[in-house]
């Protein structure tokens, strides 16, 4: 029999007992999971490759947050083909008492550059194809906005100072990439129509779409970069769709989750491990004494192992593909279009990523197979000189998988940091639960004691059982739990702090309209925080692009402009962080303060030099501190906060955000204020948790088929605690039935065992819990983390109950075995 036959067949003889099934299956469903996780991501971003193509409406695209200068907009023209012109503001259209927020999109005469527009006279009629855009005085609106607003072709719209005609009904435009995915209503007006009235608004975005060829691209994008900075580029030919980005930032979000899976999987696998060591150092041993050289041995045992994965490799791999179309399938009623496809290069780098996490879980195994001699065939090798070894290699092996995934540092390291300090009170709570019991048994007869006794002698495999099964509960409990309660928290907080309406930006002006309509209908203005529309453009003068090039939710947020405001005192609802804090009344003016998790992730130091474009000027400012939120005083808080001083540096109209407080009868005539300034951005309370509701939605679908794995591999952890000592469990019944202990007796042994682990480990998965969420919700929102104590209660009760029915169902059947038998197992 040769080597490699005698391999194949050891790997499929471990596939009879169930230590191999569980650790085959853990594998395969991690695998699955990750397979199909990188198919899917692959298929989009193929897509969204595609739909750049197709939809950019020209051959390049630059697009910045304030309009270009005369001699900019001129060299621009002297470089490119075709010049087109548009911007693209929010607003709110009224018609009486009806309104809706929009985007309105102005152009000029020379759009579109290219492809058609489309527009009809009616929802259900005809679409016909129309070359240019709106004449002077028209404005075509969008289906959903005729309907929000209750108007037909033909009918009037004032907008501001100037009336429009309602001409058309606008279906399709070459240039909006993505097509009808989002969410905002739409409306076109030709921007002369616009002239002298103002609708810029602090996020406003100006777009020139141009025609060149190859080298004018390369000119024009040289140039751009330069003289441009705040800036971005987009190219129908070798550029990235603008929602490349946000989906690989999805792809992290899910990746990340894939730690918790993984973290799973990893405590299942080593308490399989067990019964495969055994094994394979009673294999070492037999090939030894036939005169196999134990390097020999070694390489046939990790080939053994070797072949187990690339069977798992084979089972997962059409699950995932099937897993993928129909993910696929569901997602095209979000992306027309979209279609599976085979990347066999980003599978095998997915499955060369595991391979080496779970090697990585295997290396304190083999570590212990290197000392396997002839004497292992008689006397087993102490567990406990390899349980902190393999507790730090799946550490390890979860810091990777996370650090290859993370986008934002701090919420991981929470969440690492509750695993951690869960793991570490689980253990103290079994060392210090048995070894205190065992001394109060020392006096006194009876089961109880005697159980005290048996978990004081088996307490390495103890902690390994109770670890397991408390990050089982903890993981579960993270990822159904906490969301539960975040809706119903961040909800009541905002109600009672910051009114039922947000005025999220209003100009100077505004101000003094919206304080005259809350005296007339009995409003209330609860804050108003000013600030100017900054974009961060460089740090430590370099292009923001080229500093950071990990996405990430800060790093999004920061291409485009922010709020930046001022103060000299550190605001009431803030508290610092870190640095130091400016004096009242200084005169250097080119300091700011950002929020902790900014720093943390864009990797900003104090010292370092932030340059920001502020209506097309560029100012520097030195990082000096940091401040976080803090509740009590409103939520209205800002990323980034410089001195009182620097406000009168810094040419740019004075914007406001806060917060109001609408009686029932004031909503009716909030048409009436939109209508005079229609660039007045409020929204309801009631507007933001539908918002968050639909959200939540998607998250609960896209997290229903997590939490099945989730849960499928909590089972596979609770089969792995009780196979992985079903042999010592069988033998110690077979002792204790030898010395004359009836069944009924040894199934009460085993009650006070499984239900003394299942209650440190419930209490250790509830301690995690309630840690993790201390951390986020301050981190995140200032708040203390408030539980359902039913709810935890109740899930403790249930996690004990399974955990003890599920211990005695396996004893009870080891019990219908013979005494010979359990002692011979």
């Amino acid at each position: 029999m040769t080597k490699l036959k005698l391999m194949m067949e050891n790997s499929l003889r471990d596939l009879s007992n169930a230590d191999g099934r569980i650790s085959m299956l853990t594998q395969s469903v991690l695998l699955v999971f990750l397979l199909t996780l990188t198919l899917t991501s692959a298929s989009i971003q193929a897509y969204l490759k595609d739909n750049l193509d197709q939809m950019l409406g020209s051959d390049l695209v630059i697009e910045t947050h304030s309009p270009l200068a005369t001699a900019e907009l001129d060299t621009l023209q002297g470089m490119a083909g075709d010049l087109s012109t548009t911007a693209l503001t929010d607003i709110t259209l009224t018609n009486g008492e009806k309104w809706a927020r929009a985007q309105l999109k102005l152009v000029d005469s020379a759009y579109p550059l290219q492809g058609t527009l489309q527009i009809g006279s009616s929802q259900s009629g005809t679409q016909r194809p129309a070359t240019h855009g709106p004449d002077m005085g028209e404005v075509w609106l969008g289906p959903r906005l005729v309907t929000e607003l209750g108007l037909n072709v033909g009918d009037t719209l004032t907008l501001g100072e100037s009336t429009l005609i309602v001409t058309a009904i606008l279906f399709h435009e070459p240039d909006r990439i993505l097509e009808g995915h989002s969410v905002a209503m739409r409306a076109m007006v030709h921007g002369a129509t616009l002239e002298g009235t103002s609708v810029g608004t602090g996020k406003g975005r100006s777009r020139y779409l141009i025609t060149a060829n190859q080298t004018q691209q390369e000119e024009i994008e040289a140039w751009a970069t330069k003289a441009l900075p705040g800036a971005s580029i987009i190219k129908k030919y070798g550029g990235q769709h603008p929602l490349a980005g946000f989906w690989k930032r999805t792809e992290n979000f899910l990746g990340l989750a894939s730690v918790i899976l993984f973290f799973l999987g990893a405590v299942a696998l080593d308490m399989t491990n067990r019964r495969w060591l055994a094994k394979m150092r009673y294999r070492l041993a037999i090939y030894a004494s036939f005169g196999t050289l134990r390097r020999t041995g070694i390489l046939m045992a990790l080939g053994e192992w070797l072949f187990g994965f690339i069977m798992c490799v084979l089972m997962a791999g059409p699950v995932a593909v099937f897993a993928h179309t129909l993910i696929i399938t569901d997602m095209q009623s979000y992306f027309p279009g979209l279609a599976t496809g085979w990347y066999p290069l980003a599978a095998i780098k997915t499955i060369a990523l595991l391979f080496a996490l779970i090697l990585a879980l295997q290396v304190p195994s083999f570590v212990q197979l290197t000392r396997a001699s002839l004497l292992s065939l008689i006397r087993s090798t102490s567990e406990g000189h390899y349980v902190w070894p393999r507790l730090l290699m799946g550490l390890i092996s979860v810091t990777i998988l996370a650090a290859a995934y993370s986008d934002n540092w701090l919420l991981t390291g929470m969440t690492l940091t509750a695993i951690v300090f869960a793991m570490l009170l689980m253990i103290l709570l079994t060392w210090a639960i048995v070894r205190l019991g065992d001394t109060w048994g020392k006096r006194r007869a009876g089961l109880l004691p005697f159980a005290f006794f048996i978990m004081r002698q088996r307490l390495f495999a103890k902690s390994a059982q109770v670890m397991g099964l408390g990050l089982c509960g903890l993981l579960l409990l993270f990822t159904l739990m906490l969301m539960r309660d975040f809706g119903a928290m961040v909800e009541g907080h905002s109600r009672s702090h910051d009114g039922n309406l947000l005025v999220s930006e209003a100009l100077e002006d505004h101000t003094e309209a919206i304080h005259q309509w809350a005296k007339e209908t009995g409003s209330k203005v609860r804050t108003l925080r000013p600030y100017v529309s900054a974009q961060l453009v460089a740090v430590n003068g370099e292009r923001l692009a080229d500093y950071m090039q990990k996405p990430s939710d800060t790093l999004a947020s920061l291409k485009n402009p922010i709020r930046l405001s001022w103060s000299d005192t550190l605001p009431a609802n803030n508290r610092l962080a870190g640095g130091s804090w400016w004096q009242q009344g200084t005169d250097d003016w080119r300091q700011i303060s950002t929020e902790p998790e900014v720093m943390t992730d864009m990797g900003f130091a104090y010292g370092d030099t932030l340059t920001y474009q502020i209506e097309g000027e560029l100012y520097e400012f030195r990082l000096v501190a940091s401040h976080a939120f803090k509740p009590g005083g409103g939520s209205i808080t800002f990323w980034f906060q410089v001195p009182y001083a620097a406000r009168a540096h810094i040419d740019a109209p004075t914007r406001y955000m806060g917060s109001m407080e609408l009686p029932e009868q004031a909503w009716n005539d909030l048409a009436r204020l939109w209508q005079a300034h229609p660039t007045l951005a409020l929204v309801s309370l009631k507007e933001l948790t539908d918002r968050f509701d639909q959200t939540l939605a998607v998250i609960t679908k896209v997290t229903s088929g997590y939490a099945g794995m989730t849960l499928l591999l909590a089972l596979f952890v609770l089969a792995a605690s009780i196979s992985g000592f079903s042999a010592d469990d069988r033998q110690k019944n077979g002792l204790l039935m030898s010395m004359g202990l009836k069944r009924a007796e040894c199934l009460r042994l085993n009650l006070y065992d499984w239900g003394l682990t299942a209650l440190i480990a419930a209490t250790g998965a509830i301690t995690g819990t309630w840690i993790s969420g201390e951390l986020m919700y301050q981190a995140q929102f200032g708040l203390t983390y408030d539980p359902d104590i039913v709810w935890l209660v109740a899930t403790m009760a249930i996690m004990v109950s399974v955990v003890c029915l599920v211990g005695l169902l396996a004893c009870r059947q080891s019990l219908q075995s013979s005494v010979r038998d359990l002692l011979t197992a």
